[in-house]
C-alpha cells in the first residue's frame, strides 16, 4: 500500500489512544479501513503530563503495529478543549464584519486569553420560522422565515497542541488537521444522514468525561460533561477503599447499571454494590443531559431530540441503553458510522465489532479526505503552520537551486570557451613575445651604449656645473662677508658633526701668522693658501677627505675687533647670509660658531671657525 494514498487518524482520548489507518481510493471518493490499534495510556503519567503520556503511547503503537502512512489527522478529547455555540447578530453577508464579530465573541466566550490558546470557529447559517399575526384578525397568522447566524467555537491550549504536533513531526508525520473529538464525531454522523429529517442526539460516554451532541439539520450543539467511566471507578475505589487500578479492574469484571425498581439485585454483593454506584453516576449524567437539552431548546430555539445514539468506551457497560431509555424516554441505539467506509478483508470483523463503539471520531476524520464536511475546524499550532509554509516554499527552493546549478553550468561552459580562446591568444602572443624579446635585446644593447655615453657626458657636465656653482657660492660668500672679516681656510663637508673641527691656532705676541694652505681637494679647484710668514696658525690639522656632496661650508678665519667687543662681525656676517640665496638660514642650527678665540694682549684680531649650511648641496666629482 502506497504511503501517499493512506491517511492515519489519531483519536486522543482521556484514558486511551486510538489509531486507524485508511486507504484512499484512486478516484478519491472512498476510504477503506486497513488496520487499527487501541492502547491505554499510563493513568499516572496522563494526570501529571498528558503530552508526555501521549508521546510515549504513540511511539510504542507506531513501532508495534506497522502503520505506513505519513499523513495524519488528530482529534483531542473535549476534556482538554473548550467548545461553545454562540448566536451572532446579522452581518448581511459581510465577511470582514463577520470575522470582527466572531473575534469579539471569542474574546467574551473563550475562558482563556486568546494569546494562550489556538482557536477556530465554524459559521452555521440556518432558517428559523416565526408565527406573525397578519391584518386585523388576530386569529389569522402567517409564518415568516428569518436566516440566523451562529458560530461554533473550539479552543485548545497552545502548549498542548504544540506538544502533540511536535511529537508527530519528530516521527516525520505531516499533520493535516487537529480538531476535537465531538466535531469529528459530528461529521461522521452527518455523513450517515443523522439529523437530516429529525433532531437526533449522540452521547459519547468516555473514560474521563462525556460529550453530548445534538444534530438538528445543519445545526449542532455540543456540551462536554465531566462524568464518565472514570467517575464510576473513583466511587468504587472510595467505597471499597482500594486503588484506582483495582477499582477499574473490578468495574470491568462486575460492573453494570442497576435496573432499579422491582428488579432483583445481583447475587454477588460486590456486583450489586458496583451496579448501584454505576446507577448513581448515570443518574447524575441523566441530570446533566436534561440540563443540556433544556439549554439547547431555550437558549438556541432548538427542537426536542427524538433519538439517542450512544458511543464511547463506557457505552458498553451493561444496561446503559436500558437506563437511558427509561430516563429519557427516547429510542436508544449504538452509533454506527461504518456504512460510509469500506473495511479491508485483512481486518478481523469479529475483533472490530468489539471496539466499533470507539471508531466514530476516526471515521469522521477519515472522510475529510474524500468530501467537504459540515464542520472543518483545524486547531493548527504555529509549528505546523511554519512546517507547511516551508513545504510550500520547497518547490521554489528546488527551483532556485536548479537555477543556481544551471548558472554554474553556463558559467563553466563560458569559462571553458573563454579558456580555449585565451589559450589561442596566449600561443599567438608567445610568438610575438619571442620576436619582441630579440628586438628588446638589441634595443637594450643600444640603450646600454647610450647610457655609457650619457654617463660620460653627465660626469663632464657635473664637473663643469660644480665649477660654476663653486664660483657663484664663493662670490656670494665674499659679497656678504664684512670688511673686517677674512677667511684663512674654506672646507666643504657633507654634514655637520661636533667634535671634528680643529681648534683655532694661537696667535703669538710677535704678530699674526700666515694662512696655511687650503686642501686643494676640499672644494675642487681653488687658490693655494698663503705661505706662513710668522709663527702661529700652524697646528696639526689634517683636512678631511673630499666628500661626494657638499652641504656645509666650514669657514676658518679672523676678524678685527675693538675694545671689549668679542664678535660683532660674526653677528653682522650671520645677518648678511640670511639675505643670501645660496645659504639656508631658516633655522638657527644652520649657522654655527663652534670655535672662537679672542686675541691675547693688545692685539685686536680674533680667530673663529664657522659652519654654514647651503640651500642646495653641491655634488663633487
Amino acid at each position: 500500500m502506497s504511503k501517499e494514498n493512506t491517511i492515519l487518524t489519531i483519536d486522543i482520548g482521556g484514558a486511551c489512544l486510538k489509531m486507524a489507518e485508511f486507504a484512499v481510493s484512486p478516484t478519491g471518493d472512498a476510504v477503506t479501513l486497513e488496520r487499527y490499534a487501541i492502547q491505554e495510556m499510563s493513568a499516572e503519567l496522563a494526570e501529571s503530563d498528558f503530552a508526555a503520556a501521549f508521546a510515549e503511547t504513540f511511539q510504542s503503537m507506531m513501532l508495534e503495529n506497522g502503520f505506513v502512512s505519513t499523513q495524519v489527522r488528530v482529534s483531542i478529547s473535549s476534556l482538554h478543549a473548550f467548545q461553545r455555540l454562540s448566536k451572532l447578530p446579522p452581518v448581511l453577508g459581510n465577511r470582514l464584519r463577520a470575522a470582527q464579530v466572531v473575534e469579539g465573541e471569542a474574546k467574551l466566550t473563550v475562558p482563556y486569553p486568546l494569546e494562550e490558546v489556538i482557536w477556530d470557529y465554524q459559521l452555521i447559517r440556518h432558517l428559523k420560522e416565526f408565527e406573525v399575526e397578519s391584518g386585523d384578525d388576530s386569529e389569522e397568522k402567517t409564518i415568516e422565515t428569518v436566516e440566523e447566524l451562529e458560530a461554533f467555537f473550539v479552543a485548545v491550549k497552545d502548549d498542548l497542541a504544540t506538544a502533540i504536533a511536535t511529537t508527530l513531526l519528530d516521527m516525520d508525520m505531516e499533520v493535516l488537521s487537529i480538531e476535537v473529538a465531538p466535531t469529528a464525531m459530528y461529521n461522521a454522523a452527518r455523513a450517515n444522514m443523522f439529523g437530516e429529517e429529525s433532531c437526533d442526539m449522540i452521547l459519547d460516554l468516555g473514560g474521563r468525561g462525556s460529550n453530548l451532541i445534538i444534530l438538528d439539520g445543519n445545526r449542532v450543539f455540543v456540551r462536554a460533561i465531566p462524568i464518565g467511566g472514570h467517575t464510576i471507578t473513583q466511587q468504587i475505589a472510595k467505597e471499597f477503599n482500594i486503588s484506582s487500578a483495582d477499582a477499574e479492574e473490578m468495574k470491568r469484571k462486575h460492573g453494570f447499571v442497576a435496573l432499579g425498581g422491582a428488579y432483583e439485585d445481583s447475587d454477588s454483593e460486590v456486583a450489586a454494590t458496583i451496579s448501584k454506584i454505576a446507577r448513581n453516576v448515570m443518574t447524575r449524567l441523566h441530570g446533566e443531559i436534561n440540563r443540556s437539552i433544556n439549554a439547547w431548546r431555550s437558549m438556541h430555539g432548538g427542537n426536542r431530540p427524538t433519538t439517542l445514539s450512544i458511543t464511547g468506551g463506557s457505552s458498553i457497560i451493561p444496561y446503559v441503553p436500558h437506563f437511558l431509555n427509561e430516563k429519557l424516554h427516547l429510542e436508544v441505539s449504538f452509533l454506527n458510522t461504518f456504512p460510509v467506509i469500506g473495511i479491508s478483508p485483512e481486518v478481523d470483523k469479529q475483533q472490530l465489532l468489539e471496539v466499533a463503539h470507539l471508531f466514530p471520531p476516526m471515521i469522521g476524520m477519515a472522510i475529510r479526505n474524500i468530501r467537504t464536511c459540515p464542520i472543518e475546524i483545524s486547531l493548527t499550532p504555529k509549528i505546523i503552520r511554519s512546517t507547511r509554509e516551508l513545504q510550500r516554499r520547497k518547490p521554489y527552493f528546488y527551483a532556485s537551486a536548479a537555477c543556481a546549478l544551471l548558472c554554474m553550468l553556463i558559467f563553466y561552459l563560458g569559462l571553458s570557451k573563454r579558456t580555449e580562446h585565451d589559450k589561442k591568444l596566449a600561443d599567438d602572443a608567445a610568438g610575438l613575445i619571442s620576436m619582441g624579446e630579440g628586438m628588446a635585446r638589441r634595443i637594450k644593447s643600444q640603450q646600454n651604449k647610450l647610457d655609457e655615453i650619457k654617463g660620460r657626458y653627465d660626469h663632464l657636465n657635473d664637473s663643469v656645473q660644480a665649477r660654476v656653482s663653486w664660483g657663484s657660492v664663493l662670490n656670494d660668500l665674499q659679497k656678504h662677508t664684512p670688511a673686517n672679516m677674512w677667511f684663512t681656510q674654506i672646507d666643504g663637508i657633507k654634514e655637520f658633526k661636533t667634535g671634528e673641527e680643529p681648534p683655532p691656532a694661537n696667535m703669538g705676541p710677535d704678530g699674526m701668522g700666515g694662512m696655511p694652505g687650503g686642501d686643494p681637494n676640499a672644494m675642487g679647484p681653488g687658490d693655494p693658501g698663503m705661505d706662513p710668514a710668522m709663527g702661529g696658525m700652524d697646528g696639526p690639522y689634517i683636512p678631511p677627505e673630499a666628500p661626494n656632496e657638499v652641504a656645509w661650508l666650514r669657514l676658518r678665519g679672523h676678524s678685527m675687533v675693538s675694545g671689549d667687543d668679542n664678535g660683532p662681525e660674526n653677528i653682522v656676517f650671520k645677518e648678511n647670509l640670511s639675505k643670501s640665496e645660496y645659504f639656508d638660514m631658516q633655522e638657527d642650527d644652520n649657522y654655527r660658531i663652534v670655535a672662537q678665540q679672542a686675541t691675547a694682549g693688545q692685539n685686536n684680531v680674533t680667530s673663529f671657525i664657522i659652519y654654514v649650511k647651503l640651500k642646495n648641496p653641491i655634488k663633487q666629482q
